[in-house]
């Protein structure tokens, strides 16, 4: 009776034991070589762009505990968070046992053990990097070759490129309960370097697992592949609906019967900033014939975007709906790289785009030349 008992009672521990951990907590522990007596980490949520948590640090020493619903992607920084090679690493943290090692002075060679994902993110970098320096190698190589060299070298280079979109889309189908390609496929649907056209960016999503799908960057990822395809030249250039830093609400369609050049930039762009200084003078000169400028922001902040507009003396019309890079114009007009511009004719169809409106000797003489026509001169 009492063996029964007993085994009754170390049952009963084990389930109250098993329950009472937490299935989200996860635990960092190791040591970073060459650390200060003390210092602070911080790790901040790359997907919202806020900070996590401080880890405090003893003579290197790491032992801390974290909850997260599933794996996420970190930044890991030290206080200073100035030089990619000593002071940040992007890391993978799950709900899991993880250790870490390295050296402090070196945080970008810092390695995890026991977080799968981590591992995953290295195994797609290793695929994406041993790629890319293929390319770049022919790229530094092909402007000192001749013309049947560089057709030569320019096959290879697209080859090389078609091999490792495929790569990776063979990549994300084996990983596809993984929050890392959920992440991965999220930034080829909205940030600027892509290797995934949009059939392909849907074909993974297809077979991504439904609790990803419904996830945020889920969502997002399926407005992505909604959108119509990027407008070009002498197509009628998509309604812009957003407001001024005032609060008005502005169309690009108000302007109809003037040309109009959109201009895409950011408060934290400086070579968009840098612009403004000669954009001024184009306004000045055009704007009495019938020029409107209308200033599309990628800001998230307004305090941010109304300081840039008061400081860089911006006399045109702004406009955001300061999402970022997720503003509703950017998405449509596919804008991944600022400052980047269309110019609309009256009738309201896009007859320049980006490369040719980037300086200023080239702009003035586009618009010289179209108000010059239209004057009759």
């Amino acid at each position: 009776m009492k063996k029964v008992q007993l085994i009754l009672l170390s049952s009963l521990i084990f389930l109250i034991v098993s329950c009472s951990h937490d299935k989200n907590e996860g635990h960092l522990t190791g040591k970073l070589e060459n650390a200060p007596e003390a210092a602070t980490l911080f790790l901040a949520d790359w997907e919202s762009k806020t900070l996590f948590d401080s880890i405090q640090m003893t003579n290197g020493r790491i032992d801390y505990k974290f909850k997260i619903p599933h794996p996420k992607y970190f930044l890991l920084h030290n206080a200073r968070n100035q030089y990619e090679f000593r002071d940040k690493k992007f890391i993978w943290l799950e709900p899991n046992d993880i250790k870490i090692k390295g050296d402090f002075n070196f945080m970008k060679n810092i390695t995890l053990e026991g977080s799968t994902s981590q591992s995953e993110f290295e195994n797609y970098n290793i695929l994406v990097d041993n790629a890319n320096k293929r390319i770049n190698k022919l790229k530094g190589q092909i402007y000192f070759k001749n013309d049947e060299e560089k057709k030569i070298d320019t096959l290879k280079i697209e080859s090389i490129s078609k091999n490792l979109s495929d790569s990776i889309v063979d990549f994300m189908t084996n990983h596809t309960s993984s929050y890392v390609t959920l992440s991965l496929l999220h930034a080829e649907s909205y940030l600027a370097f892509r290797h995934l056209n949009k059939k392909q960016i849907h074909n993974v999503y297809d077979k991504l697992l439904d609790e990803l799908k419904k996830s945020e960057q889920g969502i997002e990822i399926k407005k992505y592949m909604e959108l119509p395809e990027p407008p070009k030249i002498g197509d009628l250039a998509p309604e812009i609906i957003q407001v001024t830093p005032s609060g008005d609400t502005v169309r690009l369609s108000d302007f109809k019967g003037k040309y109009v050049l959109l201009d895409f930039w950011s408060s934290s762009c400086g070579p968009c900033r840098g612009q403004f200084k000669w954009l001024r003078k184009v306004y000045s000169k055009y704007s009495p014939k019938e020029l409107e400028i209308i200033g599309v922001s990628g800001d998230y902040n307004k305090r941010n975007w109304i300081d840039a507009i008061k400081h860089d003396s911006i006399p045109w019309i702004n406009i955001s709906d300061l999402k970022g890079w997720k503003n509703e114009a950017f998405l449509v007009y596919d804008v991944k790289f600022i400052p980047d511009k269309f110019l609309v004719n009256p009738d309201g169809l896009i007859i320049k785009d980006r490369m040719l409106l980037g300086c200023e000797p080239t702009t003035d003489q586009i618009l010289g030349e179209i108000f010059d026509k239209k004057n009759g001169l």
